[in-house]
């Protein structure tokens, strides 16, 4: 493999954990802004680097086991560490659903495990934290806010912040750790998203998926599913919600580059509040 200097290339690190659960459009979207995607499949056999010197961030992506099932998934406890070491300031992480969850198991917050599952979509609202975050602040100002749907309830938000959708789909739900700062909340899993220290992002949330994936996931998936909600309503909203999922979502991936891009001093720098391009255009995927 040749040499990649993290001074002139922007080269994300990515874990998937499992068949299906890739890093889909959420990925697209880090290509437009610049990145190039180094996906690493584990469940495949293909190993985990310890050394992430030559990575300007990592990306460890969902999947339906819980963060501490070990014995199905043995490199859980290096990637764990991975994200321990993230917390620690080493390097930047985004870390989605599963991945949220194992940060958060790897800076000692308690994981349970819900009744029911949270599926679809749900109204979630950014805090005065999220706000001043460097890449969850896009989602304050230009979020796509606006009442909940019927039936929704966000316990412990408020009403006036900015809001927007986002697609769940977990059963296990993560406290807040100790010291983290809570940027996104709603729904009665309060925890959304959160930062520990400066660079480690963790959200509950699914920003890569669509009702596709959603489908597929309910067909090979033997959750019970939320009171109330059918397969065929939940991908239904998912693909009512989707034009404004694709707008909220697109400017998280382009925020968390340009965060990376910002705190590695490349020569190309980029503001948030950048026009963005048209999807297709950007760099690659390994």
């Amino acid at each position: 493999m040749r040499h990649h200097d993290p001074m002139t290339e922007l080269r994300i690190l990515v874990i998937e954990h499992e068949r299906g659960t890739g890093p889909e459009r959420f990925g697209d979207w880090l290509i437009e802004a610049g990145a190039d995607l180094e996906i690493r499949r584990p469940h495949l056999g293909e190993p985990i680097p310890d050394d992430l010197a030559g990575y300007a961030g990592l990306i460890v992506l969902g999947g339906a086991s819980g963060p501490c099932d070990d014995a199905e998934n043995p490199w859980f406890p290096q990637v764990r560490d991975l994200l321990r070491r993230s917390a620690a300031g080493e390097f930047a992480s985004f870390d989605i659903c599963l991945g949220g969850e194992m940060l958060a198991v790897a800076t000692s917050a308690a994981i349970g495990r819900r009744t029911r599952p949270q599926i679809g979509v749900y109204q979630l609202h950014v805090t005065s934290a999220g706000e001043a975050d460097p890449v969850f602040g896009v989602l304050g100002g230009g979020g796509s806010a606006g009442p909940n749907r019927a039936g929704e309830t966000s316990a412990g938000s408020d009403p006036a912040a900015p809001s927007f959708p986002a697609v769940l789909f977990h059963q296990e739900q993560m406290d807040l750790p100790e010291g983290a700062q809570l940027l996104v909340t709603g729904s009665d899993a309060p925890v959304q998203a959160f930062r520990v220290g400066e660079c480690a992002w963790g959200t509950q949330f699914h920003p890569e998926t669509d009702a596709e994936q959603i489908a597929r996931w309910l067909d090979s998936d033997s959750l019970p599913l939320p009171e109330g909600k059918t397969k065929e309503s939940i991908i239904a909203e998912a693909a009512a919600a989707d034009g404004e999922l694709i707008a909220v979502h697109r400017r998280l991936a382009h925020s968390f580059v340009a965060y990376l891009r910002s705190s590695h001093r490349l020569t190309d720098h980029t503001d948030h509040t950048e026009e963005i391009p048209a999807v297709g255009e950007g760099s690659r995927i390994r």
